[in-house]
């Protein structure tokens, strides 16, 4: 059990966080290379795989056989040569044709580190999810927390419903659906809790998912925006 010390430091150090994306922006899985080989290339085929290259190796990843991102993820770990983590998505989203097809360009996180970011195809996979976390970098401190506060979007959708606007939290492979609403459709629309004075929280090391969706389209439209606002303690 924590201090109460060291609760109370990690409160005064608390950080506001906002994150949002929107048509085909989500960072699905993010990717880093292990080991001394040189990292060439990292390519999705959405139907069909990931391919990691290296100088010396190459590793593909088959949407056949590891049918989910949590699945996709387990497997590109298991390599030993690249280091993968899920973020603005479930890890029980279907792999198959949801992701955004090409080669990827690499990038570089928060801490320096290069990284690759395999991003979801909101239009095939008929969501728009964002991650609230302290890990979405790589070698990010353990030990701290997540809030969520607040949920903003406009979305271009098929069909507004009942429970298409969902909250998750994520701890360790285990997601659980911690609230869902009536989405509504192309209007910029904002949700608090407890008129702002409320909020969704977890555990350390906890990650919490929002995410709008709908059954059956979701255009590719430049006004497409999910936010979630929240704390990082």
């Amino acid at each position: 059990m924590s201090s109460l010390n060291a609760l109370e430091v990690r409160n005064l150090l608390a950080i506001g966080s906002v994150i949002q994306a929107g048509t085909d922006g989500p960072v699905a899985i993010r990717l880093r290379k292990l080991g001394t080989e040189t990292a060439t290339s990292v390519t999705v085929t959405t139907a069909t795989n990931i391919v990691l290259v290296g100088s010396t190796t190459t590793d593909t990843i088959v949407f056949a056989t590891d049918t989910t991102y949590g699945a996709v993820v387990d497997r590109i770990n298991s390599t030993d040569r690249w280091e993968a983590k899920i973020l603005d998505a479930l890890r029980s989203k279907a792999s198959a044709s949801t992701l955004v097809d090409g080669a990827i360009t690499a990038g570089t996180d928060a801490n320096g580190i290069v990284d690759w970011d395999v991003k979801e195809d909101t239009s095939a996979s008929l969501e728009i999810p964002v991650c609230l976390s302290t890990k979405r970098n790589f070698d990010s401190p353990t030990g701290h927390r997540v809030i969520l506060q607040e949920i903003v979007y406009y979305v271009n959708m098929g069909t507004a419903a009942a429970d298409s606007v969902q909250v998750w939290l994520r701890r360790g492979a285990t997601e659980t659906q911690q609230f869902g609403a009536l989405s509504v459709d192309s209007t910029k629309t904002t949700i608090t809790f407890a008129s702002g004075r409320g909020s969704i929280g977890g555990k350390n090391d906890d990650e919490i998912i929002v995410l709008v969706k709908d059954a059956a389209t979701l255009a590719n439209s430049t006004s497409n925006f999910v936010r979630a606002v929240g704390i990082l303690e």
